[in-house]
């Protein structure tokens, strides 16, 4: 029998002071969310405030109900933490331990479950056919967020948009992803002002020139129900999953996208542009061929010259794998 949710913790001053530091952190709207979801199953669980339980029996009482959900156990530890961060004087040891070990249990399972998806994930060239035939059976409305996918590296929420006819409507709500048709410009500009990483990366805005994307867009516009498709965050995974190629869903479009490009750097540079997400993240939890080592990436300036001309200097994230790997071709030493 589920156990009664018990919400009169909500006027409680720990649940208060947990809320307004998740507020100064200045998180996603989903991410706080998120937070108070697993505060909200800590406090059911414990039946009473975080800091009046012990740390090992809350973190016992955790595992035991989490028995098989590493990653719930790291999101309810988490929220421990946290709130026994606002009494600086009680002890986080065995939350910081049991986090440690929980964290080579994850790697550990993300190697198992890669094992096994290059024979469940199509090539690049069977996901781009997909997309083809879309276009092909005039299905426009898919097409749109494939294309997205595919060439834009999008997550599930940055499919919630409006379509609209001009830009003073995409200023109307700065809170909402719009698809814009710019008929001066003969163009769609897809901006994104709701996604994951908005907070880090701030409003992402693309022209997008390709015709088919256009005319699919404005076929769209014309039907009253075609877009958004949902304006519930928590809704548009299966949406967009119904969409995908054999209803993959995003995350593992991304992966086969990730796998084709893994050696390409200047592709996971644009990618992680485009996305919203760093590269390093990029090469550990969406590279197949991830191993459980993480490889470390860094930021360089490189200055391209030909013959006598100034040059242009360019911008790069390379892993230091490759770095080192080029930095010696090229007959240079340490």
């Amino acid at each position: 029998m589920p156990r009664p949710i018990d919400t009169s913790y909500q006027d409680d001053e720990e649940y208060i002071r947990f809320t307004d530091m998740i507020k100064a952190k200045d998180l996603s709207v989903a991410t706080a969310k998120s937070y108070k979801a697993s505060y909200r199953k800590v406090r059911n669980l414990l039946n009473k405030p975080i800091r009046d339980t012990a740390e090992d029996t809350a973190c016992k009482a955790i595992l035991i109900e989490c028995e098989e959900k590493v990653n719930t156990q790291q999101a309810l530890i988490n929220v421990c933490v946290l709130t026994r961060m606002l009494h600086p004087a009680m002890p986080i040891d065995i939350f910081h331990e049991q986090r440690n070990m929980n964290k080579k249990d994850v790697r550990e399972h993300l190697q198992d479950a890669n094992r096994t998806l290059p024979e469940k994930l199509p090539s690049l060239e069977e996901y781009d056919a997909f997309v083809e035939n879309l276009w092909q059976k005039k299905m426009h409305r898919e097409y749109i967020i494939n294309y997205l996918m595919r060439f834009h590296y999008v997550r599930n929420l940055d499919c919630i948009f409006d379509i609209v006819a001009t830009k003073a409507e995409t200023l109307a709500d700065k809170t909402k992803n719009y698809l814009w048709i710019n008929k001066r410009n003969l163009s769609v500009v897809y901006i994104r002002n709701n996604y994951k990483t908005f907070k880090t990366y701030g409003q992402k805005s693309v022209e997008i020139k390709s015709e088919r994307f256009i005319k699919s867009v404005k076929v769209c516009f014309k039907q009253m129900y075609a877009f958004p498709i949902t304006e519930d965050p928590a809704l548009i995974g299966y949406h967009i999953s119904r969409m995908s190629f054999n209803r993959l869903g995003e995350s593992n479009c991304l992966k086969i996208i990730i796998n084709a490009y893994r050696s390409n750097y200047q592709k996971i540079e644009e990618i992680s542009r485009s996305r919203g997400t760093n590269t390093q993240t990029l090469m550990t939890s969406y590279n197949i061929s991830y191993n459980g080592e993480s490889e470390e990436w860094i930021q360089c300036n490189v200055q391209l010259v030909k013959d006598d001309s100034e040059g242009v200097s360019v911008h790069l994230s390379v892993s230091l794998k490759q770095f080192r790997t080029t930095f010696y071709q090229l007959g240079f030493k340490s």
